[in-house]
């Protein structure tokens, strides 16, 4: 059978193509650049306990000696301290294991090493993918620049950015709202009071720092600092940066220290989702499937359980053949998932990101607003609550429903009961007869019978009784 395509050299590009070794599954990974791209320090990831273990199962043998986890993560507001997570057992008081901090540049170099041991899987530099044709026993694609050809494999995933050519081929939507955060970042090396403790301090004192600011430490004393900026202002220019460098600085340490800029940049954060994630043998898994980064969410951490969900469902279908439910369920639970997350998302940004004065008044009035924020604001960056959790699909095509849902048992076959013989007499009766009868029918429950000296049956609740039959519910004869 064809390998299995694999369109971008990004880190969920890469880990797809080590899941998929994994399960004896050969890959082809088409990468367009000639080599791989030199990122900037400023470029980090915040991975999960799980999804860091994820990587180190896939190869990444250096992983943690390439990133920081942190002792404790602290949330201020002003000079207050309102949330403060310690990691570690919980047995000894931790609130379980720290996040990993990682930049990206040595993540991919490691997937990368991963990668070169695998005899099923290799890395084609050099190739832009610019036509796609599937039929009913693979796909088929065409690439250009130095490795122009056609390529045969049985699938193919598009894991090439937010300007997915896969996507656009197939013609799939992605929709979603431009610009809902906006955020300046540097790379510092630089000594501050706290070392490893993550910080996020909103409304910092001091001129300069603006409205909120996180502090995540990197190894060899290396800090990423994120400055929320207006979401439709004015770019930052250089001198406004070094601005909040030292005024953000100056608010904790007092004084400005000696440090290093390594790097900066500014981005805005998208919120995006596409409509579909699979066509035929096709599929999206990462930034070209959705994006998202508001509130401190994270992509890559999505984009890595894409592959790892996708993974093993192709495995089943390239060893021994799938349903489309099967496949249809990588669409069914991760687009779901995302989808919540960015739904949660948007029904907490406006409570966070509003300005003005009645919302400064509510959050100044009401008790225990400014926590909840902070508290809200927390899970985003910690990966917990509905802002970053693991999902739980609980609407997957491939899930048993619960006890409570699921069919009662059959019951067994009634046997037939005997028929019994309703007697009915078609000649009017006498007055006198019909005002008895009445009378017994009021005497009478429904359904209950009497039995004539015949011995034939009669329901109490018919209007006429049959000859000779007594009085209703006795049993005995006329007289």
């Amino acid at each position: 059978m064809d390998p299995v395509i694999i369109a971008g050299a990004g880190p969920v590009g890469l880990a797809l193509a080590l899941c998929l070794a994994r399960h004896d599954v050969p890959s082809i990974v088409l990468d367009e650049h000639d080599h791989p791209p030199a990122l900037s320090p400023e470029r980090t990831a915040v991975l999960s306990p799980e999804t860091a273990g994820l990587l180190v199962r896939l190869g990444h043998r250096r992983l943690y000696e390439s990133g920081a986890t942190w002792d404790a993560w602290r949330t201020l507001r002003r000079r207050q301290e309102t949330v403060r997570v310690e990691f570690g057992d919980p047995a000894s008081g931790g609130q379980g294991p720290s996040p990993l901090h990682i930049g990206q540049e040595r993540l991919e170099r490691g997937l990368r090493g991963a990668l070169a041991e695998q005899a099923l899987a290799r890395i084609v530099p050099g190739a832009r993918i610019e036509a796609v044709e599937q039929d009913e026993r693979g796909v088929s694609v065409r690439t250009k620049g130095a490795n122009a050809t056609w390529w045969r494999g049985s699938y193919l995933i598009g894991c090439d950015g937010p300007r997915s050519t896969v996507r656009k081929l197939l013609g799939v939507r992605f929709p979603g709202r431009t610009a809902v955060d906006r955020h300046a970042v540097a790379a510092l090396r630089v000594a501050l009071p706290d070392e490893g403790v993550a910080l996020l301090h909103r409304e910092p004192p001091g001129p300069g720092a603006g409205p909120e600011v996180t502090a995540r430490p990197l190894p060899d004393g290396v800090w990423r600092l994120d400055w929320l900026l207006p979401a439709r202002g004015e770019p930052l220019t250089s001198d406004e940066l070094v601005s909040r460098v030292r005024g953000t600085l100056t608010a904790w340490c007092g004084s400005v220290p000696p440090y290093e800029l390594l790097g900066s940049a500014e981005y805005p954060v998208h919120q995006r989702l596409a409509r579909r994630w699979r066509a035929g043998r096709v599929f999206l898994a990462g930034d070209a499937a959705h994006l998202m980064g508001a509130l401190g969410a994270q992509g890559l951490e999505e984009g890595l359980r894409d592959a790892d969900n996708l993974a093993w469902k192709l495995s089943l279908a390239w060893h021994h053949g799938a349903s489309d439910t099967l496949l249809d369920s990588y669409q069914a639970e991760r687009r779901g998932a995302v989808g919540a997350r960015l739904r949660a998302t948007d029904q907490v940004l406006p409570l966070l990101r509003t300005s003005g004065v009645w919302h400064t008044v509510r959050r100044s009035v009401l008790s225990g607003s400014a926590r909840r924020y902070a508290e809200l604001l927390t899970d985003g960056h910690l990966g917990r609550g509905a802002l970053g959790a693991p999902p739980v699909y609980a609407r997957s095509p491939l899930a048993l429903p619960a006890p409570a849902e699921r069919a009662p048992p059959p019951r067994p076959p009634r046997r037939p009961r005997p028929r019994r013989r309703r007697c009915w007499d078609p000649a009017p009766l006498p007055r006198a007869a019909r005002s008895s009868t009445s009378r017994s029918r009021r005497s009478t429950a429904p359904g209950r019978t009497c039995t004539s000296g015949s011995g034939v049956t009669c329901w109490s609740s018919w209007s006429r009784r049959a000859p000779g039959c007594g009085r209703a519910g006795t049993g005995s004869p006329r007289a």
